[in-house]
């Protein structure tokens, strides 16, 4: 399939957003051709080197499987140089009707000089850019992470992304003469606008219903949607920062703190809000009034009754927001062709029904979850389990669709059914379907590890319907720690069953691996694993061995079922291949550990070679964009790259950490990250003098410090009982950190306070931190565990330490 409109529309709305930048002076036309031409020539050279292959494919009869890859670039780079060759040739038209003119008759373009006036207060300007800019930061986030997936990698390179893009506006800012205030918040506000509509675009374009986008268009779906926002939320920046020091006498410290206390109270507002109070695309529509509302009362002047009648039309304007249901509009154009009749978000995701030729069904996170006619995921998921039992009194039932699966649940003697849905909007929608008078039908609104670690009831099965381990939140449910809690709280001879993914039929390197881990973790803790080969693979786990007669064991016990019984499934093949699935699993892969999450690795690994024509550019693209900063980036911003990348993986741990602690991070990741920025505003505002090169040698090895004692004693720590200390232990360690970092930054900016000079270190601290996101949560803390990526953390200190040292005569 090839995207035609999609890929056309990008180039020419990419272009659009191009022109737009420098026609309000943030770079030159000059530089605005530089771009293109450059685009044009990269996308010439893919359509012609891979047009050539192709041919000499069909000449010379070459049987090379990988050519066959070429066919799509080939098309998808030649529709891209098609638009935009129209585009840029529309745009040049009037360079052919003056050929004629004499060399050196060509009109020059006077220079913009910058406004002397600076009519509203850069300390607030920077105040509301940092609250905008990060509450649209976590709202994209909640929104692209419904729309791929959300795993580790994802949320990486989304933040990677928006951190890479930000730099490079934060380095057009130091270099080009940026337009006056008025116009730069007018450019952020319409680039904000423009993102939102890129955003529901391409998702509409790209995506199907239901459909998980591969590495590769997530990348591409991301690096779109942020371009303009995080361009011009970069070059703000740099503008006020130049804009505070001139008016206010402020130093780039604490213009870097005045801004990151906005973000904190960004962190605060989503946080609450997003508790089930207000929808994500209600918020955006909100915080984009917000950002209208304080550029038309800031910039330009108003009597009284104006003022006031301007407020109150925003007051309509946002209470109309407040009151519609603007959410179901966007989620039908993301849902094509399903009618919405409801959409909410809650702390945990979207939950959306719809309907399909009067069909009902609902939508988790853009995934169908609930339909009618599921019959063989639901008695897999019931039958395979409840045969072994020979009296299932007790069973525990860990997520699902449990308006399909609890029928299947009373066709046994079952005197008790536990089920456990975290998300009680889902929890919600699918108890309507199901009998209210049902007094054994318990519905447990609570975090599943949590309620398996505490609770003191015993069960004959327990049966886990969570998703694949693809991101280290739901890692934590296929580690041994959980195996071992699980049969903890089983009955003697009792059964667990899992299925961490789809049966892929044929094994490659990557899902031996990834099933190897999990199947390895079950042995360590029960008797007997026997894979089952359906729709899924399944795991059952008991110290009984399980039996895969399912046929003849539906028979005895009067089960009537549709596809698990003896009119359909052959209890000899399936037994077959039970045993050839066991003999591909490989003893030695490493066990999956809650602070050594590999299964969490060998699920991505697995996921992306389902589409290596996609996956392999993607991954390319990735390392050249990640590295590129570490070439150009200057001595004096090589100390804060590599503080600032430490960091940003020690957030990730810090949240990973919190999760296998508290077992329910969602109402306090918020929290965590607020501290966060907190520090780094604390550390960038605090008022001392000119800083000494001694004194940041020290605090650079107090930073190294800090890392290595936490990578140290990290294990106590995640052995604590839950409680309200946690959360003060966990906000302090993120306090200190960030503090430290906070502080360097003040120190590197406050001899220097040129605005080139501060948009190079600024540039220097985005572009660490998007490879530290990549390369903690993608790498280190999948493959090592938390704590040796601790120790990578003070590896990354000492790289900064051997930056300063080098770089010692500029302090």
């Amino acid at each position: 399939m090839y995207h035609v409109l999609g890929t056309g529309l990008t180039a020419v709305i990419l272009y659009t957003i191009s022109y737009v930048f420098c026609r309000y002076g943030i770079y030159t036309l000059q530089t605005h051709r530089r771009i293109w031409n450059i685009i044009l020539t990269i996308a010439f050279l893919i359509t012609a080197t891979s047009g050539l292959f192709l041919a000499l494919q069909i000449s010379f009869k070459w049987s090379i499987p990988e050519l066959r890859n070429f066919l799509t670039w080939h098309v998808e780079a030649g529709i891209g140089l098609a638009f935009t060759g129209i585009f840029h040739f529309i745009r040049h038209l009037s360079y052919f009707s003056h050929i004629p003119e004499k060399r050196g008759e060509s009109k020059k373009i006077p220079e913009k000089k910058e406004d002397s006036i600076i009519i509203a207060d850069p300390a607030v300007n920077l105040f509301m850019i940092g609250f905008i800019s990060s509450a649209v930061q976590l709202l994209f986030l909640k929104e692209l992470m419904n729309i791929s997936g959300g795993y580790e990698l994802v949320v990486g390179t989304y933040l990677g992304t928006w951190l890479i893009i930000s730099a490079a506006g934060a380095a057009l800012g130091g270099k080009y003469s940026v337009p006056d205030l008025k116009r730069t918040n007018l450019i952020f506000i319409f680039s904000l606008a423009v993102s939102v509509i890129l955003l529901v675009l391409f998702a509409r374009l790209w995506l199907n219903p239901g459909e998980t986008p591969s590495f590769f268009h997530t990348i591409l779906l991301s690096s779109v949607v942020l371009l303009p926002f995080c361009t011009a939320s970069g070059l703000a920046f740099i503008r006020l920062v130049d804009a505070a020091r001139r008016k206010n006498g402020y130093k780039p410290g604490k213009s870097y703190s005045i801004e990151t206390a906005g973000g904190i109270l960004a962190g605060l507002f989503v946080s609450m809000l997003s508790s089930g109070v207000l929808n994500t695309y209600q918020m955006l529509l909100l915080v984009l009034i917000a950002a209208g509302a304080y550029f038309f009362l800031s910039f330009y002047e108003w009597n009284i009754k104006e003022k006031l009648a301007i407020k109150m039309l925003i007051l309509v304007i946002a209470s109309g927001i407040i009151c519609s249901k603007p959410d179901i509009f966007f989620r039908h154009i993301l849902l094509h062709g399903l009618e919405v009749r409801s959409s909410d978000d809650t702390p945990y995701g979207n939950v959306t029904t719809a309907e399909y030729n009067g069909e009902s069904s609902i939508y988790y996170n853009h995934r169908l979850i609930v339909y009618k006619e599921d019959v063989t995921e639901r008695e897999e998921d019931i039958h395979y389990t409840m045969l072994q039992s020979d009296n299932p009194e007790n069973v525990l039932i860990i997520s699902g669709s449990l308006n399909t699966l609890f029928p299947e649940i009373k066709k046994y003697p079952v005197r008790k059914t536990i089920y456990i849905e975290r998300d009680p909007e889902l929890a919600r929608i699918q108890r309507t379907s199901v009998a209210s008078n049902e007094e054994y039908l318990v519905i447990e609104n609570s975090d599943a590890f949590s309620y398996v670690m505490n609770t003191k009831e015993r069960f004959d099965v327990v049966i886990l319907l969570l998703p694949s381990p693809s991101s280290l939140s739901l890692n934590r449910f296929y580690t041994i720690e959980f195996f071992t809690a699980v049969k903890k709280i089983l009955r003697d001879e009792g059964f667990f069953s899992c299925s961490p993914g789809i049966n892929p039929y044929y094994f490659n390197d990557e899902s031996v691996k990834f099933f190897s881990s999990i199947f390895n973790s079950l042995s360590e803790v029960f008797g007997h694993v026997t894979p089952v080969g359906g729709n899924k693979l399944y795991f059952i786990a008991s110290d009984k061995k399980p039996v895969t007669s399912f046929g003849k064991m539906a028979n005895l016990k009067g089960i009537e079922n549709y596809y698990v019984g003896p009119d359909y499934i052959s209890d000899d093949l399936v037994s077959a291949k039970s045993d050839e699935i066991k003999s591909l699993m490989d003893k030695s892969i490493k066990k999956n550990r809650s602070a050594i999450p590999v299964a969490c690795f060998y699920y991505q690994s697995f996921n992306l070679s389902k589409s290596l024509r996609n996956t392999n550019p993607a991954v390319y693209v990735l390392i050249i964009v990640f590295a590129l900063p570490l070439i150009f980036i200057r001595k004096t911003g090589a100390l804060m790259y590599f503080t600032a990348s430490a960091l940003a993986g020690f957030e990730i741990i810090i949240l990973l950490s919190l999760q296998l602690i508290m077992g329910n991070i969602y109402q306090l990741t918020g929290l965590v990250t607020s501290g966060l920025m907190a520090g780094l505003a604390v550390g960038a505002g605090m008022k001392r003098g000119a800083p000494a090169f001694g004194s940041m040698v020290i605090k650079i090895i107090l930073l190294m410090c800090f890392y290595l004692v936490i990578g140290l004693t990290i294990n106590w720590h995640l052995s604590l009982s839950a409680g309200f200390h946690i959360i003060v232990i966990i906000l302090l360690f993120s306090f200190i950190p960030a503090l430290i970092t906070g502080k360097l930054f003040r120190d590197l900016t406050f001899l220097n306070t040129g605005k080139n000079y501060v948009s190079g270190i600024y540039s220097a601290d985005l572009a660490g931190s998007a490879m530290g996101f990549i390369l903690f949560s993608g790498l280190t803390v999948p493959i090592l565990g938390i704590e040796k990526s601790l120790y990578i953390a003070a590896l990354l200190i000492v790289a900064s330490l051997t930056a300063l040292i080098g770089n010692k005569g500029n302090f």
